[in-house]
């Protein structure tokens, strides 16, 4: 917007000269008799076949001021050859030939990025099929698979998002539909938005998505570095927004008799999930130690993972040094950065956290709605569809599909479980069916607290009657509180693998 306004003020001040050298020619000329340059628009004709260096000699100025005009015209229509050339030169790069370019491909799949940055060549990085989109790129040279563009998205989808063909957007600026005025008028077309961001709100538009590189890297090492299925005791060393996202996507995918030590200023995190502290029963314990992992390195020795996840990587790579040089650690040790050491795994740093998979989401998708229409088949009573529910429902039903690993480790003890693959799913089921009344009472169990501390993790609370707007909820108790009925409905969660297992086989 300011970068507009100013190139309307200098054409407004170069318009406001050129009429002000025509005046002065034509007051200047009049004062010598025999004149051939005594009206305006003498001086505009004379002054248009001097700069275009067409020169017909019809009109000449007499006077040495006059002269002096012209040679000023004479110098400056170098300058608008050059301009036009230039003006023809961007207008065949930057919208006639992109044009037809978008008009040959208008039947493809379009991803197109608000900017052209490391997270946006990373995630095109990994998109299979289509054509994707450089807005406001500098660059010219692409592959036959990408465009760059220097107009804004909003530009190019206000034209063509309703030709044929999928479109989908990545708002790639940090905090883009905050600041962004682009992405938040592209929430009207019907385009799918990723938007990178923090703090987005509730009640977004359908078609927008939100992501940031915080959960994204929690996703990530989770999914990487599983816990074990008997529990662990791990130390998480760092209290900035990576380590708030691990802990909470920790909470979430964690076994039963697992325990994490936190050292520093976690106050504000205890401030903010008081009913995480207050629940009944928790597969994890929390154990919050004011000091730094300096004063208690005998509790570092203990742990049997210890993880150094700080905001700051380069200053992770210092904590593992000081681990390795002064306080010998026999457990693996875990480091958010992008390299150092040989003895230790590293996660969660650049371009690494920016994949279809962690940014749209896609098989986690698929599962949650799998997972909400088995749910909507047991129900009693009536259950809205996956678009009608609100987000909050949404991220339960993804917590509940992202803790589909932990259930299959819990069910296949002895296998070493990385990935939620068909065979995993038809193996885990086989074990759940084949469970008895105490391994089945066992899962509903693992079930339901994994749902309340889901729900306490954004500060719901028991009441007798629901109320979401409150954030209410009556089965926000401890299992052996609940009815028959409610403790039999929390085998949806497990039987989705079987569910999984079938489709992959039909």
């Amino acid at each position: 917007m300011k970068h507009n306004r100013r190139k309307i003020i200098y054409i407004f001040l170069a318009l406001a000269g050129y009429m002000a050298l025509l005046g002065l020619l034509v007051w200047v000329e009049r004062s010598r008799e025999g004149t051939l340059i005594d009206t305006l628009p003498k001086a505009l004709w004379y002054s248009l076949v001097t700069l275009t260096t067409v020169g017909y000699g019809d009109l000449y100025p007499h006077t040495f001021v006059g002269k002096l005009i012209g040679f000023i015209f004479l110098l400056l229509s170098t300058g608008l050859l050059a301009l036009v050339i230039g003006l023809v030169a961007s207008s065949l790069t930057d919208r006639l030939l992109p044009g037809l370019r978008l008009w040959r491909d208008r039947r493809k799949r379009w991803y197109v990025f608000s900017c052209d940055n490391a997270a946006s060549r990373a995630l095109a990085g990994h998109l299979d099929g289509g054509l994707v989109v450089f807005c406001r790129s500098k660059a010219t040279r692409r592959s036959e698979d990408e465009l760059a563009l220097r107009q804004a998205p909003l530009a190019l989808f206000a034209r063509a998002h309703a030709l044929a063909g999928e479109r989908v957007f990545f708002a790639m600026d940090k905090d883009a539909l905050a600041n962004e005025q682009d992405a938040l008028a592209l929430q009207g077309l019907p385009i799918h938005i990723y938007c990178r961001g923090k703090g987005l709100g509730e009640n977004l538009p359908r078609n927008v998505t939100p992501f940031n590189e915080y959960e994204c890297c929690a996703r990530l090492y989770w999914q990487t570095r599983p816990w074990a299925s008997g529990g662990e005791h791990i130390a998480l060393l760092g209290n900035g927004r990576y380590a708030r996202a691990l802990l909470d996507q920790g909470l979430l995918t964690a076994p039963p008799g697992c325990a994490i030590d936190l050292f520093g200023d976690w106050g504000e995190w205890q401030a903010m999930h008081r009913a995480v502290l207050a629940l009944p029963e928790c597969a994890v314990e929390l154990r919050f130690h004011d000091g730094g992992w300096r004063e208690s390195l005998d509790l570092l020795r203990e742990a049997e993972r210890v993880v150094v996840c700080g905001d700051d990587h380069r200053a992770n790579l210092d904590v593992l040094y000081q681990l390795r040089l002064y306080c010998p650690i026999p457990c693996p040790i875990d480091v958010r950065a992008a390299r150092g050491m040989q003895d230790a795994f590293y996660f969660g740093h650049g371009e690494a956290l920016f994949t279809p998979e962690l940014v749209m989401k896609q098989s986690l998708n698929r599962l949650a709605r799998q997972m909400h229409e088995l749910y909507r088949a047991q129900a009693n009573a009536p259950v809205p569809p996956w678009e009608a529910l609100s987000d909050f429902l949404k991220r339960s039903n993804f917590a509940a599909a992202d803790h589909l690993l932990t259930k299959a480790r819990l069910l296949l003890p002895d296998e070493d479980i990385h990935a939620l693959t068909t065979d995993v799913c038809g193996r885990a089921a086989a074990r759940f069916d084949s469970m008895d009344d105490a391994g089945r009472e066992r899962c509903r169990r693992i079930e339901h607290n994994r749902w309340m501390l889901f729900h306490a993790l954004y500060n719901w609370r028991c009441a007798p009657m629901r109320n979401d707007a409150a954030r209410e909820h009556p089965l926000m108790v401890a299992y052996d509180a609940l009815d028959e009925s409610e403790r039999v409905k929390d085998d949806y969660a497990w039987q989705l693998l079987h569910t999984l297992a079938k489709e992959a086989k039909t």
